[in-house]
């Protein structure tokens, strides 16, 4: 999500729109300007930290009992006679069918209309509407992306015209999905898309935007035809694992009731679709990743990152091999960003395998899980990498939450005039963006507030996990010590990296 100087979305939205508009030059998140905190970071920092210890202290204390992955209270939204109206197939398909109508549109903008960036709608419906603002509705309200998919949509209107044109034939081939793969391709989409948002210099270009687009259609269809439209999703659709991830998280929960195979929109509390799943290590790395690349977008925006690579440049070695590089047209900025985007995520997996290791180690040799034997290092972390998620929705929150507020009332104009062609089809095209709409104390707060929130759900979550792979109550007990270190940390990481661009 631009909003950092690296970025080149960040330059021209941030930068050339503010001085067209007049406005004041916004710094990173959306601060409108620098200010000073009320109290010194360290203040915030050590008390988000004993925030944390706290919770432990008193979750350890009342939680005793673990909880049934299915037992958490529901009530279906369907069943409400005033709500019955959601479920209907019609109005499914019409969502469907207009959200497939926004990314053909999207794309012939960014292929057909004006290569302006701030004047053709696909820069900020990617980057700003879609990718923050979407995962935002998932995170708070539910999944919305298992039923907008384009490209789920898309396929399906191909398979339901197959079928007619063939006596009912499916046109998936349905080939079997090799287990050992998981959802490391998945894995790897999704670091090319975090690779094309933080260093990509081509992000802006709307016709280059377009063309990546395109070409992960294309070989998402692919995979759908040769596996099957449900499978793809499931192991090798990049967002439809994201989203599907935070909407865990959400208050709203779609499925199907498993004795009776109606649909059900459920109310539920947050974070209870969290509870108890163990995941295979593919997609412990996908979670893990999904951290990591956040925080390397708000690294990316320290005095500490610019500080390193000033001495990279400084070394006599780096500096030859930099400007050898420029020969075949390699950029020193987007080589070091590549590397920090490779470095960032492994190390965030060294450290969690880490701590679960010493999870193990502060468990003790009698901690059993329900089939009698000990976890070992592998099952832990597998068993636990969910409960990161809450920090993972929060940290995305906050890191983004000025910046949708601000730069995401650039779609207003756009929705008017997406090709950028002088039109004014909603009468918004002369929308100009409201800097402050919100203080940017208020942003400190609610990121502070979101940061510690998150946090705090992690903790009671790893509490009953912790109580279902460890049997008993002490060893449960003692194998969160290292966890909640281990959110104190990345807690206080977390707010020293929210508080950069606005320390005094």
């Amino acid at each position: 999500m631009p909003g950092g100087s690296r970025r080149p979305l960040a330059t021209v939205v941030l930068g050339a729109l503010l001085a067209l508009s007049g406005a004041a030059p916004a710094f990173a998140h959306g601060f409108g300007q620098r200010f000073d905190l009320p109290l010194p970071i360290q203040f915030w920092v050590a008390g988000a930290g004993a925030t944390i210890v706290l919770t432990f202290v008193v979750v350890a204390i009342f939680v005793r009992e673990r909880a049934e992955a299915a037992s958490y209270p529901r009530l279906n939204l369907f069943a409400t006679p005033a709500l019955s109206w959601l479920g209907h197939p019609v109005l499914l398909e019409i969502v469907k069918a207009f959200f497939a109508l926004v990314f053909v549109v999207t794309i012939a903008a960014g292929l057909f209309g004006l290569q302006d960036p701030y004047r053709n709608i696909i820069v900020t419906m990617v980057w700003i509407t879609w990718w923050v603002g979407l995962a935002f509705v998932c995170a708070l309200i539910g999944n919305l992306w298992a039923l907008a998919n384009p490209w789920a949509t898309i396929f399906e209107w191909a398979e339901r015209a197959y079928a007619a044109a063939t006596g009912g034939r499916r046109l998936a081939r349905d080939l079997p999905y090799p287990d050992r793969l998981g959802v490391w391709p998945a894995v790897i989409f999704f670091f090319l898309f975090a690779w094309s948002e933080l260093v990509w210099s081509e992000s802006d270009i709307p016709a280059s935007l377009a063309r990546a687009a395109l070409y992960y259609s294309l070989l998402t269809w692919l995979g759908m035809f040769l596996f099957g439209r449900e499978r793809w999703l499931e192991r090798g659709e990049a967002f439809s694992i994201a989203f599907g991830v935070l909407g865990r998280f959400a208050l709203l929960e779609a499925r199907a009731d498993p004795a009776t195979g109606r649909r059900e929109l459920n109310l539920r509390p947050p974070g209870a679709g969290l509870i108890e799943r163990t995941v295979s290590t593919s997609f412990m790395v996908f979670v893990l990743l999904m951290l990591a690349t956040v925080t390397f977008d708000g690294l990316l925006e320290t005095p500490l990152w610019q500080s390193l690579i000033n001495s990279l440049y400084s070394h006599p070695a780096l500096a030859r091999l930099f400007f050898n590089l420029a020969d075949y047209r390699i950029s020193d900025s987007e080589l070091t960003m590549t590397v920090g985007l490779l470095a960032v995520p492994l190390a965030f997996v060294l450290i969690y395998l880490l701590f679960s290791a010493l999870m193990v180690a502060f468990a003790g040799k009698d901690a059993t899980g329900e089939d009698g034997r000990r976890a070992s290092v592998g099952e832990v972390a597998r068993a636990f990498v969910l409960t990161l998620v809450p920090i993972a929705v929060a940290y995305h929150l906050s890191h983004y939450f000025s910046f949708l507020l601000t730069s995401g009332q650039f779609i207003i104009p756009l929705l008017s005039d997406p090709f950028g062609f002088g039109w004014n089809l909603f009468g918004t095209a002369g929308y100009r963006v409201n800097y402050a709409i919100v203080s940017p104390y208020f942003f400190w707060y609610a990121a502070l507030t979101l940061i510690v929130i998150g946090h705090v759900v992690a903790v009671y979550l790893a509490h009953l996990d912790a109580l279902r792979v460890f049997g008993s109550r002490r060893a449960a007990l003692m194998s969160q010590i290292p966890m909640v270190l281990l959110m104190v940390g990345y807690t206080m990481l977390s707010l020293w990296i929210m508080a950069q661009p606005i320390m005094g």
